[in-house]
C-alpha cells in the first residue's frame, strides 16, 4: 500500500511537503535564532543555539551568551566589537521570533538583510516566527486528531458493534447532537468563555479534539455495522471470543482504511481550525508564534502584503498536502480503483 501511495504524484508531493514541515519545525532553533550555532567566546567553544534544541538542551551547560541575549538582544554585537568572540557561525536567519526590534518595523522581504519574509509591526522577523510557529500548528493538528480519533473510534465502535439501545439512543443521538453544531463555531464558543490565561497550545489541542470526533465516530459506526455480520466475526463468536477481542482483533483492523482517510483529512482541518482561532485572537497567544496569529498582523498593516501572503501560503500548503494525501490513500484503499 505504501509503495502504491508513493507512486501517486500528488501523494509524493504531499509526503515530501509534510516531512519538510516536520523537519523545519524540529530544527527551528538552528534555522532561525539570534544565537550563534557555535562560536569561540573567551577562548571556549560553545553552542548557544543548540541549547534550544532537544536533546542537546539536556546536557549542554548554560552559557553566558544565551543568558545575556535574553536580557539584551544587542549583547552579541557588543561582545564582537570588544573582541570577546573570535569567530561565530549564525543560523541562516539570524533573528529571534520573540524579540521585537524598533529598527525593523514593517521591513520588506530582503535576502540582503536576511529578513526573507519581511518583518511585522513589532519588528519581529516573519520567517523566524513561521518556522517556530510550524511546531505549534503541526502539534495541534496531530494531537487534536489523536484525541478526536480515540473518542470517535471508541464511541462509534461501541455503537456499531452492540447496536440496539446503546446505538439508537446513546451513540447515534450523541453523534447527531455534535453534528448539529458547526464545529468551528463550537470551538470558538468554548475558547471564548475560557479565561485568557488558559488559552495556549495545550488547551487548543483538547478543545479541537473534544469537538471534532463526530465524523470519525460516524465512519467507525458504519464500518462496524457492516463488518459485524460477516462470517469471520460470527466464527469468532462461535469460538468463544470476547467482545473486546472481536473488536480489537477483527473489526477494528478491517475498518481502518476509511478511518485513516478521515484522520488524514482531520489533521488538515485541525491545522485550519487552529489558524482560524489564533487569527481571531482566541488561539495561541502572542508572543508565542503560530501561523494564525502571525497572519492576524495583516489587519493592522494592510499595505504590508508580506504579513498576509507568507503565513497564508504556509497554511494553504499544509492543509492542501494533507487533503491530497487523504485523497491518495482513499484511492489506494478503494477496491474499485484497485480493480481498474
Amino acid at each position: 500500500m505504501l509503495k502504491r501511495i508513493w507512486k501517486i504524484g500528488g501523494a509524493k508531493f504531499s509526503i515530501i511537503l509534510i516531512v519538510a514541515f516536520v523537519v523545519f519545525s524540529y530544527f527551528a532553533p538552528l534555522i532561525a535564532n539570534n544565537k550563534p550555532l557555535f562560536c569561540s567566546y573567551k577562548g571556549k567553544l560553545i553552542f548557544p543555539a543548540f541549547r534550544d534544541l532537544y536533546p542537546f538542551n539536556r546536557f549542554l551547560k548554560k552559557d553566558e551568551i544565551s543568558l545575556k541575549l535574553q536580557m539584551n538582544p544587542s549583547f552579541l554585537k557588543v561582545v564582537k566589537e570588544e573582541g570577546a568572540i573570535k569567530f561565530s557561525v549564525m543560523p541562516i536567519c539570524p533573528y529571534s521570533p520573540f524579540e521585537p526590534n524598533l529598527e525593523d518595523i514593517l521591513k520588506k522581504p530582503s535576502f540582503k538583510t536576511r529578513h526573507f519574509f519581511g518583518c511585522d509591526d513589532n519588528g519581529r522577523d516573519i520567517f523566524a516566527r513561521l518556522i517556530y510557529g510550524s511546531k505549534n500548528s503541526l502539534l495541534v493538528g496531530f494531537v487534536s486528531v489523536f484525541i478526536s480519533g480515540f473518542i470517535g473510534i471508541l464511541i462509534g465502535g461501541i455503537g456499531g458493534y452492540f447496536g440496539g439501545f446503546v446505538d439508537s439512543v446513546l451513540v447515534s443521538r450523541a453523534i447527531e447532537v455534535m453534528l448539529s453544531f458547526p464545529t468551528f463555531f463550537l470551538i470558538i464558543t468554548v475558547a471564548a468563555v475560557l479565561d485568557p490565561k488558559f488559552l495556549n497550545i495545550y488547551t487548543l489541542m483538547i478543545i479541537i479534539g473534544l469537538t471534532s470526533w463526530s465524523g470519525i465516530a460516524r465512519y467507525t459506526r458504519g464500518e462496524f455495522i457492516k463488518l459485524k455480520e460477516i462470517e469471520f466475526v460470527n466464527s469468532a463468536k462461535v469460538n468463544g471470543a470476547s467482545h473486546i477481542r472481536i473488536i480489537l482483533k477483527h473489526l477494528l483492523p478491517n475498518s481502518l482504511a476509511p478511518i485513516i482517510v478521515t484522520l488524514t483529512f482531520g489533521v488538515g482541518g485541525a491545522i485550519l481550525a487552529e489558524s482560524g482561532l489564533s487569527f481571531l485572537g482566541v488561539g495561541v497567544q502572542p508572543p508565542e508564534p503560530s501561523w494564525g496569529n502571525v497572519l492576524s498582523g495583516i489587519e493592522k498593516s494592510w499595505n504590508s502584503w508580506w504579513i498576509g501572503v507568507f503565513p497564508g501560503l504556509m497554511i494553504f500548503l499544509s492543509v492542501l498536502s494533507y487533503n491530497i494525501l487523504g485523497e491518495s490513500i482513499r484511492d489506494v484503499f478503494d477496491p474499485k480503483e484497485n480493480r481498474g
